[in-house]
């Protein structure tokens, strides 16, 4: 099953931010994209899950195409999930709801052994009945993406998922991904981390200057 973006062109007023960008992620592939900030990464991850709309180009997920330039009512999810570097926890809600309520669709939801079990090797088991707020930056971005981790989306989208991360909790994050593409689940990741996912990355990518290129 494939992720797909083919010619895909994107431009703010008359600055272009993506030229002709095609990039085709595969399940059980972990693929990353590099660049400067603010050179159109998050909008291609956003082009990809139907968040956005281009200028022009194809966007597939599975047998299923759609033209980027159209607006598309289609839920992405469950063929993919996108972890956004803002992460959208519901502030009024504990960490644990926030978990509960995406796994379960109701706050109060029972969180089952494999669950509890990611939650502890990220280390956030302590900080469960806390609201966001009270949390650290590094505990709000691991229970985000523990939260894509767990959900059902063949394919993951995580923007800049080690931000907030030290060097420990990046080897956890490393290794649930490896776990990840094993099951037969494809990612896709932006990061300015040079070095930090080299042993689980099957292709990588550059976009500057508004061009995708393989590296």
């Amino acid at each position: 099953m494939i992720l797909s973006a083919q010619s895909v062109n994107k431009q703010y007023d008359r600055r272009v931010v993506l030229r002709d960008c095609s990039i085709t992620v595969n399940t059980g592939q972990c693929s990353l994209i590099r660049g400067p900030s603010g050179c159109g990464k998050s909008t291609l991850l956003r082009i990809l899950a139907l968040l956005e709309q281009a200028d022009s180009g194809t966007v597939m997920h599975g047998n299923l195409s759609w033209d980027a330039s159209q607006q598309n009512g289609s839920p992405a999810y469950p063929f993919l999930t996108l972890v956004f570097q803002q992460l959208f926890l519901w502030p009024n809600l504990t960490m644990r709801q926030n978990i509960s309520i995406a796994l379960t669709h109701d706050e109060n939801g029972f969180l089952g052994k494999p669950a509890m079990e990611m939650l502890e090797r990220f280390n956030i088991l302590p900080v469960l009945d806390q609201l966001p707020h009270k949390c650290s930056l590094g505990e709000r971005q691991r229970l985000a993406i523990a939260r894509a981790l767990l959900s059902d989306a063949r394919f993951l989208l995580l923007d800049e998922p080690s931000s907030a991360l030290d060097r420990a909790n990046r080897s956890v994050l490393v290794e649930e991904l490896r776990r990840v593409l094993a099951n037969d689940r494809g990612v896709l990741l932006i990061t300015h981390d040079e070095r930090g996912f080299d042993g689980i990355v099957d292709e990588s990518f550059e976009l500057e200057n508004a061009q995708l290129r393989r590296f």
